[in-house]
């Protein structure tokens, strides 16, 4: 049997969620984690300790997207996390379908890297391919 959880704060059906804390919880668990006063948060992110209060209290449903932002930021949660609070996308949906590993995104780095000339990456990725079509040659072969 499927769950089919109806959050009532936007009235959309959620298939499959798992509740889990509301972006309120979430933000008052971060704040204490890092034994901050909202009067804290709020100089550090730049929002008013009244509308800090009004979201961890829940009485605001829908933050603006920049508070979300910059709270999660300063709070260090994973700003998936609020979406999945805030209801707008389910647990499920922000799993990495497979992990990078840790070489992998060494050569993304590189290859994102904007002081690399792109006719540089160009030709380490032509590279990469003519060894890949070498080895597979020397496989088909064997």
């Amino acid at each position: 049997m499927r769950t089919v959880l109806t959050d009532t704060r936007y009235g959309c059906a959620m298939s499959g969620a798992t509740p889990g804390p509301t972006f309120g919880k979430l933000l008052t668990q971060g704040r204490t984690a890092k034994t901050w006063s909202q009067d804290r948060l709020a100089a550090e992110t730049g929002i008013s300790r009244t509308t800090i209060s009004r979201y961890e209290r829940e009485i605001t449903s829908t933050p603006e997207a920049e508070h979300v932002r910059a709270l999660c930021a300063a709070l260090d949660i994973d700003p998936r996390r609020a979406a999945v609070s805030l209801g707008y996308l389910t647990a499920d949906e922000i799993q990495p379908a497979v992990p990078v590993p840790a070489k992998l995104k060494e050569i993304l780095d590189v290859l994102e890297d904007p002081n690399i000339p792109a006719a540089d990456k160009q030709s380490w990725i032509d590279y990469l391919l003519y060894l890949k079509a070498k080895a597979q040659d020397s496989a088909s072969a064997s």
